[in-house]
């Protein structure tokens, strides 16, 4: 209980420090996911998303995404997916979709009580500029699009025995693969989190995330606080 309400303590403090102290922007993220086990190796799942940005004021995106994924061995997993996006971009005040279709390979490994995992993820997005162009006036499309990117993390958490709570921390890096001027790290993503287990079906999960652009043009920092909950059948 002790490390538990330690761990508590530190996760409030990121989101209180980040929320007031942040020189770019803030925002929340909400998600609900269900998964289906078919077998033991074989699952589906679904997630609704919405994200919010402008110091919360504004809705970033919409999406809905559907996957599945394969064991192949109990401890290594492949996947695909496909998201459907309703972005919203800022920069023209037009909401528009996307599609992203997803493949990842992910190991996950248990030492004592420390769980480490491992996912390189695999990404492509086709972007809808037609409604972009016509507020500019001009041919404003996007440098990329679709856009190629290769995304890297690894997360390691904490299972705490006879305890409902587990804590984790993860980093993930996000590499561009098509980019016509160079390909380069283009973000990073740190995420602390708190997953709080109601029953073997049902799970709680908050986090704070600090989002960094980088090698980009005006790069800019988002603290974001992130609410989720999965229920597994």
């Amino acid at each position: 209980m002790t490390k538990y309400r330690f761990f508590v303590s530190c996760l409030f403090l990121f989101l209180v420090i980040t929320a007031k102290g942040q020189s770019d922007d803030f925002g929340i993220w909400s998600n609900i996911e269900i998964e289906k086990k078919i077998n033991k190796k074989w699952a589906v799942n679904g997630e609704l998303e919405m994200r919010t940005r402008e110091n919360s004021s504004e809705i970033a995106r919409w999406g809905l995404k559907v996957g599945g994924d394969y064991s192949i061995i109990k401890e290594v997993k492949v996947g695909l997916a496909y998201q459907f996006l309703y972005f919203h971009d800022i920069e023209y005040w037009d909401f528009q979709p996307r599609h992203r279709f997803i493949g990842f390979l992910q190991g996950r490994k248990k030492w004592g009580n420390f769980v480490f995992s491992l996912r390189e993820r695999f990404q492509t997005t086709t972007k809808d500029d037609s409604d972009r162009i016509k507020k500019s006036g001009k041919k404003d499309k996007y440098k990329t699009n679709p856009e190629w990117s290769w995304r890297n993390r690894i997360k390691v958490g904490y299972d705490i025995p006879m305890c409902k709570f587990t804590p984790s921390l993860s980093f993930e890096s996000f590499f561009q693969l098509n980019n016509p001027d160079g390909n380069d790290f283009d973000g990073l993503r740190y995420t602390l989190s708190l997953a709080y287990k109601l029953n073997k079906k049902h799970t709680i999960d908050l986090s704070g995330i600090l989002d960094k652009e980088i090698n980009v043009k005006n790069p800019e920092d988002k603290y974001i606080l992130s609410i989720g909950y999965s229920y597994s059948f």
